[in-house]
């Protein structure tokens, strides 16, 4: 009985907090608050713990793929960029999230933020 309640209590003591994903993250997979989840780990883990909190402030993407279950240091996420791009059609200006990818004399192609691509008609259909 002592040694069960020894063996507790050294994994209470000497375990660390790590900050986990009960799923796979991709590589540059936006971060989200509510799948994150903090567990007790007997493991040490060997990089500085990404602070949850952060995510409030910011928006995050993996630098990697993470594996469920493993620790999320600092050094596998980055702050997400903000694209934001303005077309001009004369009378109407718009203004979109994503990254400008090239233009054509019909179309304009931008790359949004999960990945997929997508063409802008110049004449506004």
């Amino acid at each position: 009985m002592r040694a069960i309640f020894f063996l507790f209590l050294a994994t209470y003591l000497f375990g660390e907090s790590a900050l986990v994903s009960p799923k796979d993250i991709k590589y540059k997979e936006y971060l989200n608050f509510d799948e994150l989840q903090d567990i007790n780990s007997d493991k040490r883990t060997y990089c500085t713990k990404f602070d949850k909190l952060k995510l409030l402030e910011d928006e995050y993407i993996a630098k990697r793929h993470i594996i469920k279950n493993t620790p999320i240091c600092t050094k596998d996420v980055e702050v997400a960029p903000n694209y934001k791009i303005k077309f001009d059609f004369g009378n109407i200006v718009i203004e979109r999230s994503g990254e400008f990818i090239g233009e054509t004399d019909k179309y304009i192609k931008v790359k949004t933020q999960d990945g997929t691509i997508e063409k802008i008609d110049k004449n506004g259909m």
